[in-house]
């Protein structure tokens, strides 16, 4: 997976929605640890010059305030565009996630309908290359010669673009950028009867609609993840996690790469909020605009079985790199463009608990506290007296505790 070139756009992923659903920020089901509340998922395939992007969302509200509009390229067929299961974001996620041992107070295609292409008649350089749909989106693939017409379009056609960013369109306008525009199908079912992730508890929100990922297959140079327009709908920090399946471990050439590192150990309570401080403690490190790596190992069987037909995998072995990151509107100036990394290292962060002191010299203080009691028993030499101190230094026991 050597660097041959970089394509020079490639793949841009821009999601609109009604700003009661973006100031939410609930965009994706929520799992129980350290990447719960992301506001961009998404999975990256990368092998012999082809990707796979499999991207995550939900909405909240109506499902005529969702849009999804995402530059690629070059032409998507319809082939190219399909839905999968979301299990396999919670297989990759329970695969990937920091945990904690030792204490125990841790509470296909799918496509069909696609027609002809067409111009649009009041957007004059707006092309409509085609129109499908899949499960519940309804689907238009698009290039245009003006963005100003682009936006024209997307508006009259119910893909909100916020005002004042022209300018970044101009950007893939300029590149001959091929758009894939989804929005949710008017006859798609109210209820598609998901349910919440495993873990997920009473914080789970059933207003909280969450949608099949959208995987997009194009070729490309080098692995490459959309980030640059999400600046477009982002005024505050943004949490991003990627899953990127290659032949080797990856980093990225553009954005500084690190290995999370833990300064301080568990000592119980609270895990999820102790490994949050110890992520951000890295994060400042780093530096803003940074990539922290939180997993780095070889792809399990059980996963490329169940789901190597979604992520396209084909034959040997994978590696799995997990990057997150809170980035804000300033650093996400360019897409993040990966690459092998030098070595194929594993990494994965399993933290065992440590037993503060004064709990040692509680224990050892109940150990003796048995010991004396059994003695006692013995002396007396009655089994009564014996049973009876036991009963006693357990209950001691069980008070100190």
């Amino acid at each position: 997976m050597n660097r041959t070139g970089r394509w020079p756009i490639l793949t841009v992923c821009l999601l609109v929605v009604s700003p009661t659903a973006w100031a939410d920020g609930g965009f994706f089901p929520q799992f129980a640890g350290s990447a719960q509340s992301a506001d961009q998922r998404a999975i990256v395939v990368y092998d012999a010059g082809r990707e796979v992007l499999i991207l995550q969302t939900a909405y909240d509200g109506d499902k005529s305030d969702f849009a999804w509009v995402i530059p690629v390229p070059q032409l998507p067929r319809c082939s190219d565009i399909s839905t999968v299961s979301p299990d396999i974001f919670e297989d990759l996620y329970y695969l990937t996630e920091p945990a904690v041992y030792g204490y125990y107070g841790y509470n296909a295609c799918g496509v069909f309908g696609c027609s002809s292409s067409s111009k649009s008649q009041q957007y004059q350089s707006v092309r409509v290359w085609e129109t499908l749909q899949v499960d519940d989106y309804d689907i238009a693939i698009l290039s245009a010669g003006e963005s100003s017409d682009l936006v024209g379009w997307l508006n009259a056609n119910g893909y909100a673009y916020p005002a004042g960013h022209q300018d970044e369109l101009d950007y893939y306008v300029d590149k001959s950028s091929f758009f894939v525009a989804a929005k949710i199908s008017p006859t798609a079912a109210e209820d598609n009867g998901a349910q919440p992730p495993p873990g997920l508890g009473d914080g789970y929100r059933p207003a909280t609609e969450p949608m099949r990922p959208l995987r997009l297959c194009f070729d490309t140079p080098e692995p490459v993840y959309p980030l640059r327009i999400s600046a477009v709908s982002s005024t505050d920090e943004v949490e991003v996690l990627l899953y990127v399946i290659a032949r080797h471990r990856v980093t990225s050439p553009n954005y500084n790469t690190e290995q999370v590192e833990l300064t301080s150990d568990f000592r119980g309570g609270d895990f999820p909020a102790y490994y949050q401080q110890q992520f951000r403690h890295s994060l400042a490190q780093a530096g803003a605009g940074s990539l922290l790596v939180e997993y780095a190992g070889a792809l399990p069987d059980y996963l490329s079985s169940t789901h190597g037909a979604d992520l396209g995998l084909g034959a040997g072995d994978f590696f799995v790199t997990r990057l997150r990151s809170y980035l804000e509107q300033d650093d996400m100036q360019e897409d993040v463009v990966m690459t092998q990394a030098g070595s194929d290292d594993e990494f994965a962060i399993r933290v065992a608990a440590v037993v503060p002191a004064h709990t040692n010299l509680r224990l050892a203080g109940i150990g003796l506290f048995f010991a004396l009691a059994a003695v006692f028993g013995l002396v007396s030499g009655d089994a009564r007296s014996l049973i009876r101190a036991l009963l006693i230094a357990t209950v001691v026991a069980l008070l100190v505790l």
